[in-house]
């Protein structure tokens, strides 16, 4: 009996003793956790890098012909690796691309590349993406907020020198004297603020002849843009030159220079073979490039190469083109 009531105390002991762990594990403090960047574990391809489920989504500000040479950039470097690519277009709406980076967080996508409507806005959802492992690959307006993470990648395209350049053009067309108007992207979006900011400080630094008679947003559309051409053309007839943020709205304003038979000369950022054929005939002055591919395909390389234990640079090189007459190519076209 002794013995028995002996091992009935040690059990006693045991579980209030276990009971004690529990309630001290259960206070313990929980700190938020960023989980590893996802791997794989699946059959390898013929590069070495294993493909399993792995997903790439590109996610668009809207389905333009950059954006989608954007995509497509995106998909040919899927292909090459066996990888799953998913295309997302935000159609100039922040809140649906706040969803669509939420959406690719429920899929667990291994890695996306964004073009941002505005990078402010956007961030919180991109670093709930980094925190829950995703690769994530943006342009450098976003560095600021997402450098911190270690699996976040960042295209430097400098869109303020990409609107300088554009200065610069601008004022050889005009002399050095007269008056320009700037066909500007979206409204707010950060490319479009740094492409205007690029272009009229270089503007007020260095060709204080040259007057900017308006900046009209165009939302990256050509018969917008036109509308907007024929308007400033039609309140200042002796406007000169354009500047144009994209080289759809510089279709546009072509269109209504034409219309207006007068000698107008067109300057835009985007350099696709259409546009480059453009400046090798005249009818634009010169084109600024931006490369699509080269913000998406790297991304995806990267990608296979930090799932295969290798490290990277957060920062990686998308080099702009200034193309004249003078040394027009298809060899420098975008695409």
């Amino acid at each position: 009996m002794k013995k028995i009531a002996a091992l009935m105390c040690i059990l006693a002991l045991t579980v209030q003793l276990t009971a004690c762990g529990s309630k001290e594990a259960a206070e313990a403090p929980q700190t938020p956790e960023v989980q590893e960047p996802r791997e794989n574990t699946e059959t390898e391809d013929e590069t070495g890098a294993s493909a399993g489920d792995v997903k790439f989504a590109t996610i668009m500000v809207t389905n333009n012909d950059w954006a989608m040479k954007l995509a497509e950039g995106g998909e040919e470097a899927c292909a090459k690796y066996g990888y799953e690519h998913i295309v997302m277009n935000s159609e100039n709406d922040i809140q649906k691309q706040t969803d669509l980076v939420q959406s690719c967080i429920s899929q667990e996508v291994t890695g996306l590349y964004i073009q941002t409507v505005d990078s402010q806005a956007i961030a919180p959802i991109l670093k709930k993406a980094a925190e829950a492992g995703i690769y994530v690959f943006t342009m450098t307006d976003m560095k600021e907020a997402l450098s911190s993470y270690e699996n976040c990648f960042f295209a430097d395209y400098d869109h303020k020198t990409a609107g300088a350049n554009c200065a610069d053009a601008v004022a050889e067309a005009l002399g050095k004297k007269g008056k320009g108007g700037i066909i500007a992207g979206l409204a707010g979006a950060d490319n479009t603020t740094q492409r205007s900011t690029g272009f009229r400080t270089r503007i007020e630094e260095n060709y204080s002849d040259i007057e900017v008679v308006n900046e009209i947003n165009c939302d990256w559309d050509r018969a917008v843009a036109m509308n907007a051409a024929e308007d400033m053309i039609t309140g200042n007839p002796d406007i000169g030159a354009f500047y144009c943020m994209g080289e759809e709205m510089a279709w546009g304003v072509l269109e209504a220079v034409q219309n207006s038979g007068k000698d107008i000369k067109v300057v835009t950022i985007d350099a696709s073979s259409q546009t480059v054929q453009m400046v090798m005939d005249g009818e634009m002055y010169a084109c600024i490039g931006c490369p699509p591919k080269g913000f998406s395909a790297p991304a995806v390389e990267m990608m296979n190469q930090l799932l295969s234990g290798e490290s990277q640079e957060q920062i990686y090189p998308v080099e702009p083109t200034y193309i004249t007459k003078e040394n027009a190519s298809f060899d420098l076209a975008d695409y």
